[in-house]
Formats: structure tokens, C-alpha cells, sequence
């Protein structure tokens, strides 16, 4: 079973406990905070993901780190470390997150553009996704000048690609490939 999979039994049964008790935000705070922590240091990271360094270290490590914060997700930390599946912390904390964001009808949509979207315009994206998918959408926008112009859109794992930088890649990959070739000769011959 690959990680992704192994992720999402572990966030699917992280989030039936985190409903049954009536803490689904908390636990998304928290998991989402630890997360981020081992992202953000280096040292952190090599200590949760080396097996030389006892296990019993690790748990008391991360413990200490997580003193105050919601019970079900330092017993999920301990059972990780366990089971030695550290590895899937960050593919949990997606997972855990499109449970939550499933279940509150809500999705993130990714709007990427060559040059900031105006606060009116944002608005306006938001309204008509929301039409569209039925959803209550939390839009982050992103600026990626390697576009050049259009947009990109990420939908959970589903990406429409309406930038220049897209359609110019296409056009070059029509233009070498051998079928082009092949019907320039044709018509130059003809």
C-alpha cells in the first residue's frame, strides 16, 4: 500500500474519532501546527525520521513538543512513531484537511496568475466558483510570472490549465512532433 493510501486510514480514522468527540477544528489545529513545525525545522525532521535515535526518544520528544495540544493527535503522533510511518505526516495532514473540508462542504481552489488578481475581481472568481461547484470555496491565489498570462486553476487534484505558458508548450510539442512533420511534407509536395 503506498504512503498516500496508508495516509488516508490513518486521517479517515483520526477524523471519525476527532467528529465522535465533537473536536474536528481543534484537531485539525493542531495536527496541521505539528505538521508544519517539522516542515519548518530541519533538526526536528531528522530527529522524527531517524530510526537510529530510539523510539522512546521520539515519543518522548514529540510529546514535550505537543504539551497542551489535543489529546487524539499526540496518541496519533505516539501510534506513528510506533508503527514507524513518520514518513506520511505531511500526506496525513492533507488528507485529515480534504475530510474536513468534504464534510463541511468546502473546497480549496488554487487560482494561479501571471500578475495579482484585483480584491473586486477576487470576489467575483469566488462567487462563480461557489455557483459552480455548490461549495463554499476558500480561493488562495497564487503569482507565478512563468505563466505569462491566463490562469491555472487546482481543484483538490483536478487542474485546468488556461495559461499562455500551457498553450505554448502544446504548440511546440505539435511542431516537433513527427505527425507535423510528416503533414508539412505532405502539403509542401502537394
Amino acid at each position: 500500500m503506498s504512503e498516500a493510501k496508508i495516509a488516508r486510514v490513518y486521517a479517515d480514522a483520526l477524523f471519525r474519532a476527532a467528529e465522535a468527540e465533537g473536536r474536528v477544528q481543534p484537531v485539525r489545529r493542531d495536527l496541521h501546527a505539528f505538521v508544519e513545525a517539522v516542515r519548518g525545522s530541519d533538526e526536528l525532521r531528522s530527529v522524527l525520521r531517524d530510526q537510529d535515535v530510539a523510539g522512546e526518544t521520539r515519543k518522548r520528544l514529540v510529546l514535550e513538543l505537543t504539551e497542551g495540544g489535543d489529546p487524539l493527535v499526540r496518541n496519533l503522533l505516539r501510534l506513528l512513531i510506533d508503527k514507524g510511518r513518520e514518513e506520511i505526516l505531511d500526506d496525513l495532514d492533507q488528507a485529515f484537511g480534504n475530510l474536513v473540508e468534504e464534510a463541511g462542504n468546502v473546497v480549496t481552489v488554487v487560482l494561479t496568475t501571471a500578475r495579482p488578481v484585483p480584491e473586486e475581481l477576487k470576489a467575483e472568481i469566488k462567487a462563480s466558483l461557489e455557483s459552480s461547484l455548490q461549495k463554499t470555496v476558500e480561493l488562495v491565489l497564487t503569482v507565478d510570472e512563468s505563466i505569462v498570462g491566463g490562469a491555472k486553476l487546482r481543484i483538490g487534484d483536478r487542474i485546468a490549465d488556461a495559461s499562455i505558458r500551457h498553450r505554448l508548450d502544446q504548440l511546440r510539442a505539435r511542431l516537433i512532433s513527427p505527425t507535423a512533420r510528416l503533414e508539412g511534407s505532405v502539403e509542401a509536395a502537394s
